[in-house]
C-alpha cells in the first residue's frame, strides 16, 4: 500500500490523466452470454464485464463460456473504440513502460491507447485476449480510413 501511495503522489497531473490502466478493469455494459450464465452462478458478476474479467474467462475448459468471452471482447473493442478510444493490448518485456511512454501522446496514432496486460511471460488466455482484442481495434481503425 505504501508503494502505491508513493507512486500516485510522485505523478504529475498530466502522468495520472494518461494512465489508461483503469480501462483493464473498467465494467463494460454487455449482454453477450448473459442467459449462459444463469447455468454458472459464479460467473454471473460484473467482474467478468472487464477485459481482464473476459481474460480470466479464457481459462475454463468450456468452449461456450471461452465463445463467451471472445464475443465480449470484440465488444468492448467496439465500445472503446466508439468512445474514441481505441485500444490496443501489448504484453512483454517493458511493456507497461512502453505503453505509459506512449500513451503521454494519444492524439499522435488514432488516439491510439496502448495498454499493458503482461511484462515478459504471459499466459495462452492472455496472447488468445490480446488477438482477439487487438484484431477488433485494427479492423475498426481500418473502416474508419475507408
Amino acid at each position: 500500500m505504501f508503494l502505491s501511495t508513493f507512486y500516485s503522489s510522485a505523478q504529475t497531473t498530466e502522468e495520472i490523466e494518461n494512465d489508461f490502466r483503469f480501462l483493464l478493469t473498467r465494467n463494460f455494459i454487455l449482454n453477450h452470454g448473459s442467459d449462459l450464465f444463469d447455468e454458472y452462478p459464479l460467473l454471473k458478476g460484473e467482474a467478468w464485464y472487464s477485459i481482464t474479467g473476459c481474460i480470466c474467462l479464457l481459462y475454463i475448459k468450456e468452449d461456450t463460456v471461452k465463445k463467451v468471452a471472445i464475443e465480449r471482447l470484440t465488444g468492448i473493442s467496439t465500445q472503446l473504440f466508439n468512445e474514441g478510444k481505441p485500444v490496443l493490448l501489448t504484453y512483454g518485456m517493458d511493456s507497461a513502460y512502453s505503453a505509459m511512454k506512449k500513451n503521454k501522446n494519444v492524439d499522435d496514432d488514432n488516439n491510439i491507447i496502448y495498454l499493458s496486460i503482461a511484462d515478459c511471460v504471459i499466459s495462452e488466455a492472455e496472447s488468445i485476449a490480446s488477438d482477439i482484442f487487438n484484431a477488433q481495434t485494427i479492423k475498426l481503425l481500418a473502416q474508419k480510413k475507408e
